[in-house]
C-alpha cells in the first residue's frame, strides 16, 4: 500500500489518544491484508507530515505495534510487518463481550445458505446478539482474511461454513475465540456436518432404480472435504448396483453456481456415449444444467434424468420440478 492510498482518520476530539487511534487503525489494515508480511509501514517522518501530527505520536504508535508483535523496526530499514499470528490478534482484541457473532460463508449467491442464515438468526435474535456475515467466494485467502478481521473486531465467536481454517491456525483451536465449523467432514474443531455421502447415494440410487446405468456427475473441481463425501456417495451407489464408474462421466467444475451447470452438462452430453442421467452435487448446478438441456433440445426426464442435493425453494418452481435430496441447513 502506498502512502497516497493509506486511509487513516484521526479524531482529536474523540477522547482516545492519537497514538492509540493510529495503532488501532494499523492493526485493522494488517488484519485486512492491506499490509502483507514483509511490507514496510510509512516512515515516521512521512506519516507525521501526511497526518499533520507530531513525530513522537507516530513513533509511539509504531512502538506499541512492535510490542504487540505485529511489526518489527530495523534501524535504517523501517518498520516491517510480521507474519500474522491469529492467536496474537485475538488476544490484542481483548475478550470483553461484543454481543456479535461472525459467520463466514463460501458464497451468498447459493440459496442453500439463506436457510442456514435463517437458523443462525433465530438463535442470535433470541440472545439479543448481532451477526456479521462475510462472503468468502470459495477463496481460502478470503476465509483467513475475514477470520482475521472478525477476530480483530472482537466478535464473541465465529461460524465457518464449508472450509477448515485449522491449517491456517497452526492446526489447533484458538483458546480465546470459540469457533464452529459447518459442513466439513474430518475437521478437528467443534463441527456440525451434513451426511453428504448418504444424501448423494440416495440421489443416485433413485436414478439407478429407474433403470439408468450411464449416470454422469457434475461436481466441484477443487479438493474439498464436503464435496469428496458427495462424490463418494455417487461412486458407492454405482458400485452397489454393479455399474463400473467412468472418469469421463465426471465433470469437475470451478464453481457451484452458473454457468458451471451448463458447462458441465454440455461436456457430458458431448461424449460419444453421453449419460442418460446426471447427478449434480448442488441444486444451483442442477438448475443451470436443466436450462442448458432444454435449450439444447433435450427433454427432462425423458431424454436425460436429473437429480441433485439441497432442496432449495426454487427447485420445485421449475418445469419439470427438480428431483433433489434435502439437507437440513
Amino acid at each position: 500500500m502506498t502512502e497516497n492510498e493509506l486511509k487513516i482518520n484521526l479524531d482529536p476530539e474523540s477522547g482516545e489518544l492519537l497514538a492509540q487511534q493510529l495503532r488501532r487503525q494499523f492493526l485493522w489494515l494488517i488484519a485486512s491484508g492491506k499490509y502483507q508480511p514483509g511490507d514496510c509501514l510509512p516512515s515516521v517522518r512521512n506519516l507525521a507530515e501526511q497526518l499533520s501530527i507530531n513525530l513522537h505520536t507516530v513513533r509511539a504508535a509504531y512502538q506499541r505495534l512492535e510490542s504487540d508483535g505485529v511489526v518489527h523496526t530495523k534501524q535504517g530499514y523501517g518498520t516491517e510487518v510480521l507474519k500474522l499470528d491469529p492467536e496474537r490478534l485475538v488476544a490484542l482484541a481483548g475478550r470483553s463481550r461484543s454481543h456479535t457473532i461472525g459467520v463466514i460463508l463460501p458464497g451468498l449467491a447459493d440459496p442453500v445458505f439463506h436457510a442456514f442464515l435463517h437458523g443462525v438468526e433465530q438463535v442470535v435474535h433470541s440472545r439479543d446478539l448481532m451477526i456479521l456475515v462475510c462472503d468468502a467466494h470459495d477463496d481460502p485467502q478470503l476465509y483467513f482474511r475475514y477470520f482475521s478481521q472478525l477476530a480483530a473486531r472482537n466478535v464473541d465467536g465465529i461460524i465457518i461454513s464449508s472450509f477448515d481454517l485449522q491449517g491456517y491456525l497452526g492446526g489447533k483451536p484458538l483458546a480465546r475465540l470459540p469457533m464452529v465449523t459447518v459442513d466439513w467432514p474430518g475437521c478437528q474443531s467443534p463441527s456440525i456436518n451434513f451426511d453428504n455421502k448418504d444424501a448423494a447415494r440416495q440421489a443416485v440410487d433413485h436414478l439407478v432404480a429407474h433403470g439408468h446405468t450411464r449416470i454422469g456427475l457434475i461436481t466441484f473441481g477443487p479438493v474439498a472435504a464436503n464435496v469428496q463425501a458427495a462424490n463418494a456417495g455417487y461412486l458407492e451407489s454405482l458400485r452397489a448396483a454393479g455399474i463400473p464408474p467412468e472418469e469421463n462421466l465426471i465433470a469437475r467444475m470451478p464453481s457451484f453456481l452458473t454457468p458451471s451447470g451448463a458447462r458441465g452438462v454440455r461436456q457430458l452430453m458431448a461424449l460419444e456415449q453421453p449419460p442418460t442421467a446426471i447427478f449434480t452435487i448442488g441444486d444451483m448446478l442442477a438448475l443451470d444444467a436443466l436450462k442448458a438441456l432444454k435449450d439444447d433440445g433435450f427433454r427432462v426426464p425423458e431424454d436425460v434424468a436429473l437429480t441433485s442435493l439441497n432442496d432449495i425453494p426454487s427447485a420445485r418452481l421449475v418445469d419439470p420440478p427438480l428431483t433433489t435430496v434435502g439437507l437440513p441447513a
